[in-house]
């Protein structure tokens, strides 16, 4: 005779939940297990491309990389991908450095300039003439000046003042300037960046816009006289116009791009930009130019001015280039007292050194207009310390040098 167990239908019902919640919790484990596999996997991924890039940006500090898009490059790895996009924005290499691999991606783009040489303060062009040092110049640094050398002057009855004449070793200049290897590229860039790939706007009353350099350059470009007032700009934009832009205190440009034949910087204008004209530039008072910021006049007639006034301050670089061999006795750059230029400035014409230049001065002469009188190859109570500026500056491309991160932008 068998024996019967009634099992009550709540003990089964106990059972049911007890190996649902088994179940769950299985599957639960064995997708966490599966989404800790592909995060890591992912993370893998993405700590790849970070290296590769990182690795793909010492690799553009070293080597000759073409203009245009460079595809798949491999470094240090068989399975990341990398692409270098490589083009001029203004006195700076622009470098967007993609790198993919197994679908993530990781983009960086900055600003390249090269090293300033170690030290370097001055190059004045051997034009058979001396360096003539007036009042309380100062140069700290290493100098290559002509073979005459450098000696004290009297400028209406005032003498050098200092010890020394260059604090720091003394070479012989050329009788031709160092080439700026870049020169070309900053000038076809302002020939060429409106036939690339762009959206045109209109530059409105009290305009805010800030587009990035992942995507295409905004550019503006008006037939007539520009004043940016209460405009805020910020990235990959260029303004133009074909005759005068006027920047106001109440303007906010930062690493925006300004090209017009004459541009002027108000007093009290913060921010920094990159300003390229044909005529004339003009930096008034009380104006903070952060860096990368640059001014850069081409002019083939020897009659451009870059002027920058008193309490002003522009840190990144100052170029005036020019083919002309026209001479005057003008100053092509005017470093007025009390302002400071933070890099480098370079000059194929006469400068005016008034003024404090932290970093190096390239110029073919100096040049001080004085109680009625011009004296060539004069520096009046100018200032060059080469030794205060930052070891992180990068500026011109001279060609024998490293080139290092000038700003990130993405």
């Amino acid at each position: 005779m068998f024996l019967y167990t009634r099992i009550k239908s709540s003990a089964l019902q106990m059972v049911l939940v007890v190996s649902v919640i088994i179940v769950i919790l299985l599957l639960s484990f064995i997708s966490l297990l599966f989404f800790q596999k592909r995060i890591s996997e992912k993370h893998n991924n993405y700590s790849e491309s970070v290296y590769a890039n990182q690795q793909a940006f010492e690799y553009a500090k070293i080597a000759q990389i073409p203009y245009g898009k460079t595809d798949s490059i491999r470094l240090l790895s068989n399975r990341a991908s990398t692409s270098i996009v490589k083009k001029q924005w203004g006195a700076f290499e622009l470098l967007a450095i993609e790198t993919t691999n197994n679908k993530e991606q990781f983009i960086q783009i900055a600003l390249l300039g090269e090293k300033a040489p170690s030290k370097r303060a001055i190059y004045l062009t051997d034009n058979n003439q001396q360096l003539i040092l007036v009042g309380n110049t100062t140069i700290v640094g290493d100098a290559l000046l002509p073979r005459l050398g450098v000696n004290s002057g009297n400028i209406s009855g005032l003498t050098y003042q200092n010890k020394k004449f260059i604090y720091g070793n003394i070479g012989q200049s050329e009788g031709v300037m160092p080439l700026v290897i870049n020169k070309k590229e900053m000038f076809s860039f302002l020939k060429t960046y409106a036939e690339e790939t762009v959206d045109f706007f209109e530059l409105k009353e009290s305009v805010s816009l800030e587009n990035s350099f992942q995507n295409k350059t905004f550019v503006h470009q008006n037939n007539g006289v520009i004043d940016l007032v209460n405009a805020n700009l910020i990235g990959n934009i260029i303004v133009e116009s074909d005759s005068l832009i006027r920047v106001t205190a109440s303007a906010n440009l930062h690493d925006v791009v300004l090209v017009a034949p004459r541009i002027e910087i108000l007093n009290g204008v913060k921010g920094n930009f990159q300003a390229f004209a044909t005529e004339r530039i003009i930096v008034n008072n009380n104006v903070q130019l952060d860096y990368p910021s640059s001014l850069i006049l081409f002019n083939d007639k020897a009659t451009g001015k870059i002027s920058i006034s008193k309490d002003t301050t522009v840190k990144g670089v100052v170029g005036y280039f020019s083919d002309s061999e026209e001479t005057n006795y003008e100053a092509q750059v005017l470093l007025e007292a009390k302002a400071s230029v933070y890099g480098s400035v370079y000059c194929q014409g006469n400068m005016e050194l008034r003024g404090e230049v932290i970093g190096s001065v390239y110029t073919n002469s100096f040049v001080v207009h004085e109680f009625g009188g011009i004296y060539i190859n004069h520096i009046f109570d100018g200032h060059i310390n080469s030794e205060k500026l930052p070891k992180q500056f990068v500026g011109f491309s001279y060609g024998h040098s490293l080139k290092n991160i000038a700003k990130w932008l993405y």
